[in-house]
């Protein structure tokens, strides 16, 4: 079956030199507002005959849990199917609080074909200096089942990492001095010295100071003497900042899930692709391949010709036209990148 390509526009607009104005709360952060990883060892229980099965950790871990609730496990040698060793991750922000929720990652770490339907017990998860800032425990969500037309490669793929939903509570609040600061450092998200200068112009007329560049994609800012007295009124005007902005000719591929997004400002020289089967060639002449003597006894290869584009529609309605699947479309656009003639970032997930 053929499928048509299917673009996500990362852009409003095509036109050359099109820029978007956005708040700096989009396209930059400040210092101090970040998250914090935490990650512990768990145990699932309730799978029904889908657990580890050769992982001795797994249930000397059982064995010692049942053992803190005063049970007394089974013998030397039992065997838990039902259950399963995994790692659980989450990130909680620095402002968050005790007993505030989080969403939390379950990830298998022995041979379990599936964690549908199991339950975590309760597992503390710690930072890197190893305190403990939250509990999670709860029933394990898996994504993608619905899904009736998943490719072959994703109904191969085991159930063996899920998420609870909002299943972390926040047990210790992360200590923080931030409104206490003097100097305030602004990051961009996406280094660009355009608009880096830009925010520099802005802090410098609005609020007449002299911001200063620290690095390609930072600006420290020091809070006026007249702001001093509130500087969270400060940091809401520097927020309310607007700058113009436009998105970097990016091409990002998923090759597990055929997806492909198109960023703006992508731009594509004529080319001849020429294949048989698979085998993919480009070549940037706009003229036929020419085969040996040798070759000339073998098929030929299918030569085709893609115009000249300049915007992300034109790349779209090029490829779309030579009524490929998804999983050559993404072997063309890498072959492009590798002859020179796709002018963008190539990102493969």
């Amino acid at each position: 079956m053929k499928y048509k390509i299917i673009t996500l526009l990362l852009v409003c607009f095509s036109l050359p030199g099109f820029a978007l104005e956005v708040f700096l709360k989009d396209i930059a952060s400040i210092e101090g507002i970040r998250e914090n990883h935490l990650s512990g060892y768990g145990i699932v229980v309730g799978l029904g005959g889908t657990g580890d099965t050769k992982s001795n950790v797994t249930s000397e871990s059982m064995k010692n849990y049942l053992k803190n609730l005063g049970v007394s496990s089974a013998g030397k040698n039992a065997q838990y199917r039902n259950i399963a060793s995994v790692l659980v991750t989450a990130s909680i922000p620095s402002y968050g609080k005790a007993g505030d929720r989080v969403d939390v990652t379950i990830s298998s770490i022995g041979d379990a074909k599936s964690l549908e339907g199991g339950v975590l017990l309760q597992t503390p998860l710690k930072s890197i200096n190893g305190e403990t800032y939250a509990v999670a425990s709860g029933n394990i969500a898996i994504g993608g089942k619905d899904s009736g037309e998943r490719s072959s490669l994703s109904r191969k793929q085991k159930n063996t990492v899920g998420i609870i939903n909002r299943g972390g509570i926040i047990e210790k609040e992360l200590k923080s001095d931030f409104f206490q600061q003097k100097i305030f450092r602004i990051r961009l998200k996406d280094q660009d010295f355009g608009t880096l200068n830009q925010l520099k112009e802005r802090f410098d007329s609005n609020f007449q100071v002299k911001s200063k560049a620290v690095s390609p994609s930072e600006l420290e800012i020091e809070i006026p003497e007249s702001r001093k007295e509130n500087p969270l009124a400060f940091l809401a005007d520097l927020e309310k900042i607007k700058v113009k902005t436009s998105s970097k000719a990016r091409v990002v591929i998923n090759e597990r899930t055929g997806v492909i997004v198109m960023g703006g400002n992508i731009g594509l020289e004529e080319v001849a692709i020429a294949r048989q089967g698979m085998n993919i060639k480009v070549q940037k002449s706009p003229y036929p391949l020419y085969l040996g003597e040798d070759e000339k006894k073998e098929k030929k290869p299918e030569i085709q010709k893609i115009e000249e584009a300049t915007t992300v529609s034109d790349v779209v309605d090029a490829l779309n036209k030579l009524g490929l699947s998804t999983k050559d479309i993404i072997a063309i656009l890498e072959a492009l990148k590798t002859a020179g003639a796709l002018h963008a970032e190539v990102m493969i997930q």
